[in-house]
């Protein structure tokens, strides 16, 4: 039985070839992770892998078996999707349709056969006081009667990546509350809902998010208008997201305009009631009036932040500052949290997150902003679509990783995207790309983790790529702060804007090494 090595910044597919590689060599900091995919044959026999170090001295292991999922259409130049393969071949890796191992599944005990191909992802995980050196090891694979042996050779780098808790880099990651009722056939609400949320929120936090949406709260009606709002359910997941060590909570969008050029925004229990209104202030002091006693009951000041409306845009900025002037009335202290598609915020907002091309476009204004002391994250989504980096799982994989090296670039403070769990179409194995408003988005958009067993979410080898972006976010920082001119070059040589960058997994590796080379000199220099 023969295993071929592969990077974890590069697609691995159904049909790839074998590569020259039958050794795993990893590099990592400690605090940090690297992994290694593996591709063999069919799986004609029971599987099952272990590894062992020499010495019985070595990172923790998490060994995973890669799934193939279906992309169904290609990323369009300009939005969404496209089934015209010339417009877009340039920036793509493959003409859909076509599949990619992307899911993880926990290799915990062993796979039956099913006469498919067989990938693997191992994956090697430095504690933050790691010795750093070199550790040696052998993971032994077994498949029917056949046994496989592969040298693994680890190198623990000195530099040390932070806890989340104490990162630089702010993250969130949108959570639908109506996916694990969807895609695991749970009762929301139910002990066995708030298990799947548990294990949600775990995956969040292992992929160094830092900060977890809640859900709004819900209207309560009497006679046709709303007389309150229940809390309770954003009240019981903000409890489990800190108990399993979130950072921040973010309490949930409580408005929206009906098209984007709209000048009005409303509330999300009332479609027709304008939040500049004198009605839609009543309503809304009503809702952040409950929403504050809420939160100074569970003691969650100084632990949430706030979204009020997704995507202000020029058209609607100055009805944004209604709806924001009326949050701060009632949860003064707590910071307003958006995404946003103008500059014309001022005060408004108090965490500014301009998608990865607005940020570009009026980069000279978002940069005044930041100079002035504004935090200033950014987020990716469906649109641009065409070669902006973004998560889409046919843009190479290394984009999931390097648009963190992005932030790093342009001194942003925090990283957003919608996605985390929100497919809503039949086939999420065979269909990636998730149908909306009536077209379809990237593939990989609406979703970076699947649907396991138990209502646990699986990992995606784009989720290992995006938690390895924020681990290369705080090492380059460390270096911004001792070496800006060297750390700045060093980023330039994998991408120079959202556009302009590395394909090849092996220029991201390359460059990680220097990296921690950097660390180590400026560490010994003192």
């Amino acid at each position: 039985m023969h295993f071929s090595v592969f990077s974890d910044a590069e697609w691995l597919y159904p049909d790839s070839a074998h590569s020259a590689l039958s050794g795993i060599s990893l590099h990592l900091p400690r605090g940090g992770h690297d992994g290694a995919q593996l591709l063999g044959g069919i799986l004609s026999g029971t599987l099952s892998a272990v590894l062992r170090w020499d010495g019985g001295r070595g990172p923790a292991v998490r060994l995973y078996r890669l799934l193939p999922v279906g992309v169904n259409e290609n990323t369009s130049p300009t939005l969404m999707t496209t089934t015209d393969y010339e417009s877009c071949r340039e920036f793509v890796t493959r003409k859909a349709p076509f599949e990619v191992f992307d899911a993880l599944k926990p290799l915990t005990e062993p796979e039956m056969p099913d006469g498919t191909r067989l990938a693997l992802y191992l994956c090697a995980e430095a504690a933050a006081d790691e010795t750093p050196g070199e550790y040696s090891g052998t993971l032994t694979v077994t498949v029917g009667a056949d046994k496989a042996e592969l040298s693994v050779r680890c190198t623990v780098h000195a530099p040390v990546v932070p806890p989340p808790a104490q990162a630089r880099l702010s993250m969130l990651n949108f959570f639908d509350y109506d996916g694990p009722v969807r895609q695991h056939g749970l009762v929301r609400g139910g002990a066995d809902y708030w298990q799947a949320f548990r294990s949600y929120v775990r995956a969040q936090l292992d992929m160094r998010c830092t900060h977890i949406l809640l859900p709004p709260g819900e209207a309560v009606y009497r006679d046709g208008a709303p007389a309150g709002f229940d809390f309770s359910f954003a009240q019981q997941a903000g409890r489990i997201a800190l108990e399993e060590g979130a950072a921040f909570l973010c309490g949930g969008h409580v408005a929206h305009w009906h098209e984007w050029d709209d000048s009005e925004y409303y509330p999300n229990w009332d479609s027709t009631t304008g939040v500049s209104t004198p009605q839609g202030y009543l309503q809304l002091r009503l809702y952040f009036s409950q929403w504050a006693q809420v939160i100074r009951a569970n003691g969650w000041q100084g632990r949430i932040t706030q979204a009020l409306a997704d995507e202000p845009q020029t058209h609607n900025d100055k009805t944004y500052r209604v709806l924001a002037a009326i949050c701060r009335k009632f949860l003064p202290g707590v910071p307003i949290l958006d995404a946003v598609e103008t500059t014309n915020l001022g005060g408004g907002v108090d965490i500014w997150v301009p998608k990865q091309d607005t940020y570009e476009k009026w980069r000279e204004e978002y940069t005044a902003l930041q100079a002035a002391g504004e935090e200033m994250w950014f987020y990716t989504c469906a649109f641009p679509a065409g070669p902006a980096m973004n998560r889409s799982m046919d843009l190479p994989l290394a984009v999931s990783r390097t648009v963190l090296w992005m932030g790093a670039l342009y001194r942003l403070s925090g990283f957003l995207h919608w996605g985390f769990n929100y497919y809503i179409g039949d086939d999420i194995w065979h269909s990636a790309c998730c149908p909306h408003k009536g077209a379809l988005l990237p593939a990989g958009d609406a979703h970076i983790v699947y649907p396991g067993k138990d209502g646990r979410p699986w990992r995606s080898m784009r989720f290992e790529a995006q938690r390895a972006g924020a681990e290369d976010y705080e090492l380059l920082m460390q270096a911004v702060d001792a070496a800006p001119g060297e750390a700045d070059a060093l980023i330039r040589t994998v991408c120079t804007t959202f556009r302009s960058y590395a394909r090849s997994g092996t220029a991201v590796a390359a460059a990680r090494l220097r990296l921690f080379r950097l660390l180590e000199e400026v560490a010994r220099n003192g």
